[in-house]
């Protein structure tokens, strides 16, 4: 007996499904493609489609493969099917429905399985362990730190080096190329620049010195090889690399593979990278019943290897038995945002849609999450960066407030936790995330920055990592006085002066024995070390009291911490915690912000940071790890994606990359200005400015990008053409990266988009103004979609920014406590005289950190 769709849903007591759903779910048993938009219901539908196959006896469960790009929604896709075919067994009362488990995994994870188990047929050792993150960027950080070789042409901070070698070796890996392909490939390209007549001009010159820097960073990629080979082990990169090799150059494995899987299911197809795309093609081509579910407008990982266009060759790439391209069906309906929103995000798509594969505008069901107002977008143009932050935070607490059904004065801790909407805030660039969490926080909102980039930039990390660096480097004076001028230590301008001027001394100490010469000036300044004159401060006359007090104490700690050096990563960060009082510091901070909570989260993250770092480094160091701190905040993108999950009663503050596939009721999105959101395009992403790019010419994926045509190029002049030609086509290309990324973003809330931009931001001389895709959502709100809360008008092109001529004003060093300190003072004298008479009276410190 076969089973509709609809049948299948009855018995299950689940929605009907719609149309274009029944027609995914019982589609023929061969390739197909699902081009499904944002909140679509996917995992729905592909969950049904497992139970019809499964019900109607074209498998068994476990002849099904799923494959995802997360943990996360491998769980979620593999419980939902397991649940599913469980119910329907108690239903019709047949066993065969759970006989056996259908396979769900991550990408890499099924990469390592076909690499374990056939990786022997290509000379790969099944036993070699993977390298996480941390541990491949210590292992190219050790071996770019002990290189000697020839770096005339590579200029970058040593950092910087570290990031191009992984990712060219990520990218040689992903595209099944060698370094040895690339230094070839790099000869011939110098040749044909150099063949051109005419005098080399500097475009000219600048382009071949970049190609030359990539070639001076192949020993260091050879070098990072050898040291994985070393230790046995591989990275991402080289997972994928070997898998797809093996499936491609052993049909047999690829038998094997069909065999037990009869049907495949690819999740967020858009997102594979040329490697994975080979491997899943060797192995389940030629017509096994394949169905890959993608939307092209949400393919945002291009950086990483991905491209849209994966999705558009996907029935090429697949066909059936009889040699046809595959179907394709599509998932219209929106079950997730407001029509309002889906009107902003159609309107967004809609020049994604014309000029790639046909996609479908998208339609919201007929039942969703009311909204919270009476119009569910809202968007501004404010002056500045610092009023965009304040919008954002007065229109979320209105949101909470309605959401909560309170009084509109009260303030957002008082409001249940289970009665907070989920929010998020979604920026373009971590240097936006300061301003919106002081805002966030001054209106009370307990806020949760995301990721390990915007972790680094919370207060309370951030005094962590400046001990941190103290203790690894004694020449950190900028994470010292970060310590000295902090709410902890508070010490003045005066005794900083102080300070300065005993190191100099110092400094004049060590180059002058009383008869010779003193060294010169500079010489003495630059040896002027602030942690050497802190622990030997001199005499106490040249501070005061308590300035002198305050230094002998920090000096203390941080000499009692030093002996702690020897100890793992985790319980050194945890000392430094307890020394410095800051586990207490967060247990106990005013709720105020209602953040006490969140504070304290941050810190578990940073310490499980250290912890993974440890255990999957060998030899982890604290210079290493500080490093690797380093490179997280100076990737604007991140060193991990991670796996976000979204919390209830605070606001998360992360990047867009960070928001794919999760959804809130409440987003906004912020800095839509020139400049910020879309953002100034990167010359380091592309091939001919990007010592770490592998060469567009060499990728799988070069159809889809942008060249550098010189077949017409007959001189040197002809070669500046070309050049300025890739940089248009570049820009091109990297705005409708960027459209995609605003894509994603406007489609994450279910009841609220919030959307903003600004004329000026911190330090800059050149007002921005609304970028194309708030003026895009400003037209939609006035054609009806939502409502303009405010909208700046131009300031004129002789205004100035008038964030410039607010001169900051800070008490310093600032008092922790404000103006609570009278009553906080009375408060401490009281326990103090409750526990002890005799200490009533004591002239204990009040100004004591």
């Amino acid at each position: 007996m076969s089973h509709t769709p609809i049948q299948l849903a009855k018995l299950l007591r689940l929605p009907v499904p719609t149309a274009q759903q029944a027609a995914v779910i019982a589609a023929p048993v061969e390739p197909l493609l699902v081009v499904a938009g944002a909140g679509s219901g996917k995992t729905e539908t592909m969950a049904a489609r497992v139970v019809w196959l499964v019900a109607n006896g074209h498998v068994r469960p476990d002849q099904i493969l799923g494959l995802t790009f997360t943990r996360k929604a491998a769980g979620e896709l593999g419980n939902r099917i397991r649940r599913r075919l469980s119910q329907l067994d108690r239903v019709l009362g047949r066993p065969d429905l759970r006989a056996g488990e259908p396979a769900v995994a991550t990408y890499h994870a099924y990469a390592a399985r076909v690499l374990r188990e056939h990786g022997v047929r290509a000379g790969y050792e099944p036993t070699a362990r993977l390298l996480t993150e941390a541990m491949a960027w210590q292992l190219a950080d050790a071996g770019m730190r002990a290189y000697d070789g020839d770096m005339s042409a590579v200029t970058s901070a040593p950092s910087t080096v570290t990031d191009a070698v992984l990712r060219l070796a990520a990218d040689l890996a992903e595209h099944l190329c060698t370094p040895a392909d690339l230094a070839a490939w790099t000869g011939r390209f110098f040749a044909e620049v150099q063949s051109r007549s005419g005098k080399m001009t500097k475009p000219g010159r600048d382009l071949l010195t970049r190609q030359r820097a990539r070639l001076q960073l192949l020993p260091l990629v050879r070098a990072y090889t050898e040291r994985k080979q070393l230790l046995e082990a591989l990275d991402f990169g080289d997972q994928l690399a070997r898998a797809a090799t093996v499936a491609r150059s052993h049909p047999e494995v690829g038998a094997i593979e069909r065999d037990r899987y009869r049907a495949v299911l690819l999740d967020e197809y858009q997102d594979t990278s040329h490697a994975q795309v080979i491997m899943l093609s060797a192995l389940f081509g030629g017509g096994h019943p394949v169905t890959a579910v993608g939307d092209p407008c949400q393919s945002i990982y291009g950086w990483r290897g991905a491209s849209a266009g994966t999705l558009e060759r996907f029935p090429t790439r697949f066909r059936r038995r009889d040699d046809r391209a595959a179907r394709v069906r599509s998932l219209t309906t929106s079950w997730r945002n407001r029509p309002e929103i889906l009107d902003v995000a159609n309107a967004l798509s809609t020049p994604l849609r014309r000029s790639g594969p046909a996609v479908a505008e998208l339609a919201p069901a007929d039942l969703l999450a009311p909204g919270l107002f009476a119009t569910p977008v809202r968007c501004a143009l404010l002056e500045t960066s610092v009023d965009e932050a304040g919008w954002i935070a007065s229109r979320l607490l209105d949101a909470w407030r309605v959401a909560a059904k309170v009084h509109p004065e009260t303030p957002a801790t008082v409001i249940p936790v289970n009665q907070r909407p989920q929010t998020a805030v979604l920026v373009r660039t971590r240097a936006q995330i300061p301003p919106i969490v002081a805002a966030l926080r001054a209106h009370g909102l307990p806020c949760e920055v995301v990721g390990l980039g915007g972790l680094l930039g919370t207060p309370e990390i951030r005094d962590v990592v400046s001990v941190l660096r103290v203790l690894a480097d004694p020449a950190q004076g900028a994470a010292l006085l970060r310590l000295l001028t902090g709410p902890r230590w508070r010490i003045g301008p005066r005794d900083l002066v102080a300070l300065h001027r005993r190191a100099r001394d110092l400094a004049a100490g060590r180059h002058g024995d009383g008869a010779g010469e003193p060294a010169s000036m500079a010489s003495r300044l630059d040896e002027a070390v602030l942690i050497e004159a802190l622990d030997d401060l001199g005499e106490p006359e040249r501070y005061s009291p308590e300035g002198h007090r305050r230094f002998v104490s920090l000096r203390e700690e941080l000499r009692y911490l030093r002996t702690r050096l020897g100890q793992s990563l985790t319980d050194l960060i945890a000392d430094v915690e307890r020394t410095t009082g800051l586990d207490v510091e967060v247990a106990v901070r005013s709720a105020q912000a209602g953040d006490a909570g969140l504070a304290r989260g941050h810190l578990d993250a940073f310490g499980a940071v250290a912890t993974r770092f440890a255990e999957e480094t060998e030899g982890a160091t604290l210079n290493g790890f500080l490093a690797y701190l380093s490179a997280a905040e100076n990737t604007e993108r991140g060193l991990a994606p991670g796996e976000v999950d979204v919390v209830e009663g605070a606001v998360q503050v992360l990047t867009v990359h960070g928001a794919k596939g999760l959804e809130w009721d409440v987003v906004a999105v912020a800095g839509l200005a020139r400049g910020v959101f879309p953002g100034q395009t990167s010359g380091a992403d592309h091939w001919l400015n990007g010592i770490g790019v592998l060469p567009f010419p060499l990728r799988g994926d070069a159809a889809g990008l942008p060249t550098l045509d010189l077949d017409g190029a007959s001189d040197q002049k002809d070669i500046v053409r070309a050049i300025e030609a890739f940089a248009l086509a570049w820009r091109e290309h990297d705005l409708r990266e960027e459209r995609r990324l605003a894509y994603v973003a406007v489609t994450r809330p279910r009841r609220l988009l919030l959307a903003s931009g600004y004329w000026w931001g911190a330090g800059s001389k050149r007002k921005r103004g609304p970028s194309p895709f708030l003026a895009e959502i400003h037209a939609r709100c006035l054609a009806g979609a939502g409502q303009v809360d405010g909208w700046v008008p131009d300031p004129g092109p002789e205004a100035q920014n008038p964030m410039a001529a607010l001169v900051p004003t800070a008490t310093w060093p600032a008092d922790p406590l404000g103006g609570h300190r009278p009553l906080l003072e009375r408060a401490a004298e009281l326990v103090r005289a409750a526990g002890s008479p005799d200490a009533a009276g004591s002239p204990d410190a009040a100004g004591s950190p």
